[in-house]
């Protein structure tokens, strides 16, 4: 990759690091201090769930449209607001205390790794952060967002240029590779004579539906590594360990180079030449199914 790096996503992944923390007192904090602080975290959680559920609808009305059905709308939502049962203090409990067993066990991974060896696992997990840290990490936060900004303007600037140099076919090959991105990966298989990347998406009616990309012959330039393994959640969905997080396409020596940067236990390249130029490849697409010779 020569724009979308792993240094790039990483620096765009750090934004606004501190926002989620609040700051309390540089101090040493015992189990004790620990527990009132879990304490006083989840009452604010409970009082905050609490204003949402009684905060009453709001209607944005429509002027261009007088027959949008807005009005029966608000009628329905205000009645549905006015017999709602009464706010579950328990659920709201359960759900912070789940909340935090799941900081717990998935720290924050935004959050830089000498955060993470300052600060007691527990405390971050309710979203608290000592003073002295919180400010130095807010001061990093705002160094990390002027350089992310200038390497972004960089990547918008270059690849525009890149794109417009390109013959037609190469543009509507980004095209589809940018139509994947942040897609899961469930299947990937890389090897000399073909790399095959079974991807999961949603099409137009929020309906699950598989992808597949198939390169004939590529010459593999890089590769760290890219494996996938996927599984099914509680709802029936596709979840992986590997996701296509950007994609680059330039003219090498004739042919299509393609890179590649994946979130797969750790952010991963895959950068490979296509086995012929693309004008005499056959671009096109089968039931979702794209193949790249």
């Amino acid at each position: 990759m020569r724009y979308h790096t792993k240094e790039y996503y990483t620096l765009m992944m750090a934004q606004g690091a501190a926002d989620l923390y609040e700051p309390i007192i540089d101090k040493e904090y015992t189990d004790e201090d620990i527990e009132d602080l879990y304490q006083q975290a989840m009452d604010r959680y409970i009082e905050d769930e609490r204003e949402d559920y009684d905060a009453p609808p709001v209607l944005i009305l429509d002027d261009g449209d007088p027959d949008s059905g807005l009005l029966d709308l608000s009628i329905d939502a205000a009645l549905a607001y006015e017999n709602r049962e009464p706010f579950d203090e328990e659920q709201s409990r359960a759900d912070f205390e789940e909340l935090y067993r799941d900081n717990l066990e998935e720290p924050d991974e935004d959050l830089p790794d000498w955060v993470r060896e300052a600060v007691d696992k527990r405390i971050l997990a309710m979203y608290f952060m000592p003073e002295k840290i919180y400010r130095k990490l807010a001061a990093e936060d705002e160094a990390n967002e002027e350089k992310f900004d200038a390497m972004d303007d960089e990547a918008d600037e270059k690849l525009e240029e890149l794109l417009e140099s390109l013959p037609e076919d190469y543009q509507d090959f980004i095209d589809i590779l940018e139509d994947l991105e942040d897609l899961y990966v469930t299947d990937a298989e890389i090897t000399d004579d073909e790399i095959r990347l079974t991807l999961s998406g949603w099409d137009d009616e929020g309906d699950e539906e598989e992808k597949l990309l198939v390169f004939s012959n590529p010459e593999i330039i890089e590769n760290d590594g890219v494996e996938a393994k996927s599984w099914e959640d509680e709802d029936g969905d596709t979840e992986s360990d590997c996701e296509l997080l950007y994609s680059e396409l330039y003219m090498e020596d004739g042919r299509p180079e393609v890179h590649m940067l994946f979130d797969n236990n750790g952010l991963k390249y895959l950068t490979f030449r296509c086995g012929e130029a693309l004008a005499f490849c056959g671009l096109g697409t089968l039931e979702g199914h794209i193949t790249i010779s």
